[in-house]
């Protein structure tokens, strides 16, 4: 009974211990080899010299190149060509008259006649880095049978906000408001006797201005100094140029002339002061003759002065006074519903001599508007025209007719009439009338 009780108990202990769990795999982490360590050395240093760019380095966007801006052209009394951003501006004008003329000194007995292009003018202007740096140059083809050369060429800069310009250049100088209107804006052929005595004429010289060309509404003004007082060589200078290089050899008498290059600026100038100021109403072209614009009343009032500051020596005199040369202008021209009158008087004192005066008039009216317009003309001059005969006066009276196909771009142009000089000269002797018929075709491209 004894074994039988051991016997179970031996049985019951061994379903006990199978019955227990078996111990679990042991883990990764529970094996004996150390973990991955990072290496302890330190990179190697990259090699010297020139780096080597990759094979096929990735691509850059390249930088898109600079527009230049756009040019576009239009039709403005010419043809202008403007850029898209406005900085650059060129207007291309080409200018002509073609002329019959016929005249008959009464002292003698024939006509003469000719053909001939009194102006053929090339003209560029515009500006350029702006409106406010302009620029203008007008070159003469071959005026009256001449060879060529510069009539205008001057800059233009701004200097304020409001129209303050500088000018550096040759233009026409600022005096006579008949001379200052351009000889394509004229209702006659030529200018007046008057003109003459005024000395005008384009020059070289240094001008502050208001845009007075352009004839701003209220005052316009104007302040130069010029290389000479009066008759502004416009047209280059052969003789004188030539003359003046004739050496005479004392011993022998020979006269050796070298000849020069044609010029129209003195070796050393002979400074002349201008000034003028005038008031314009508004919507005035106070510098193109006849009332193509039409409308109600519109007027310009003007005055000038210029004095020649090489005069202030009294030389043979005893004050300064006496030997100094100066002008004084006043002018007016009025427009009113196809009516014009022009009207200017100008009084000049040339060193001992004078002083002499001038004045002339002259009224127009359009029979048809815009198309056809008849005009008169009357001047009259004490002495100063003809040096030798300085006590002499003279007198004009001109009739015109001018039909506009389009206003002064193109125009038929007609004017007779006569100039005498009154009185007798040094003989004793009277001069009949120079009688002159002029006949004009007038195209600007």
């Amino acid at each position: 009974m004894r074994i039988h009780l051991i016997a179970s108990l031996l049985v019951a202990s061994t379903s006990l211990v199978a019955a227990q769990p078996a111990d679990p795999a042991p883990t990764p982490t529970d094996q004996t080899a150390p973990p991955p360590t990072t290496p302890t050395t330190e990179p190697t240093p990259p090699a010297e010299g020139p780096v080597t760019t990759p094979e096929h380095p990735p691509d850059v966007p390249a930088k898109p190149p600079e527009e230049k801006p756009a040019v576009s052209a239009t039709y403005d009394g010419g043809l202008k060509l403007e850029s898209a951003d406005g900085e650059y501006e060129l207007k291309l004008q080409f200018r002509n008259q073609l002329r019959f003329e016929s005249v008959r000194d009464l002292d003698g007995n024939q006509f003469i006649n000719k053909f001939y292009i009194p102006r053929s003018r090339l003209q560029a202007e515009g500006y350029v880095f702006g409106k406010g740096n302009r620029y203008k140059l007008e070159f003469g083809l071959g005026d009256a049978g001449s060879f060529s050369f510069v009539k205008d060429l001057f800059i233009d800069k701004n200097l304020a906000d409001a129209p303050v310009w500088l000018r550096l250049g040759m233009w026409k100088r600022p005096f006579n408001r008949a001379e200052m209107v351009s000889d394509f804006a004229s209702t006659f052929n030529e200018r007046s006797i008057q003109n003459e005595l005024a000395g005008g004429g384009r020059d070289l010289g240094i001008a502050v201005h208001n845009d007075y060309e352009k004839s701003p509404e209220g005052i316009e003004w104007v302040a130069g100094v010029f290389n000479q007082f009066s008759g502004g060589k416009e047209r280059p200078d052969l003789g004188g140029a030539v003359a003046a290089n004739c050496v005479t050899n004392p011993a022998t008498g020979a006269v050796t002339c070298k000849d020069t290059r044609p010029t129209n600026f003195p070796a050393d100038f002979s400074p002349a002061v201008v000034l003028r100021a005038a008031w314009n109403s508004a919507k005035m072209k106070g510098y193109s003759e006849g009332d193509l614009e039409g409308g109600p009343l519109r007027y310009s009032v003007g005055l000038a002065y210029k004095i020649d500051l090489a005069n202030f020596s009294p030389g043979s005199k005893p004050t300064w006074g006496e030997n100094i040369s100066h002008g004084l202008e006043l002018d007016t021209l009025v427009k009113v519903e196809g009516f014009q009158v022009h009207v200017g008087g100008v009084l000049m004192k040339l060193k001992t001599d004078g002083p002499f005066y001038g004045v002339f008039a002259q009224p127009g009216y359009f029979l048809v508007p815009k198309k056809d317009e008849l005009a008169l003309r009357f001047a009259y001059v004490t002495g100063g025209l003809d040096k030798a005969d300085l006590d002499r006066d003279s007198i004009e009276a001109r009739l015109a007719y001018t039909h506009f196909f389009h206003g002064h771009t193109f125009k038929l142009a007609s004017d007779a009439g006569f100039v005498q000089k009154l009185g007798t000269d040094m003989a004793g002797a009277s001069d009949k009338p120079d009688l002159m018929l002029r006949v004009m075709m007038q195209l600007s491209i």
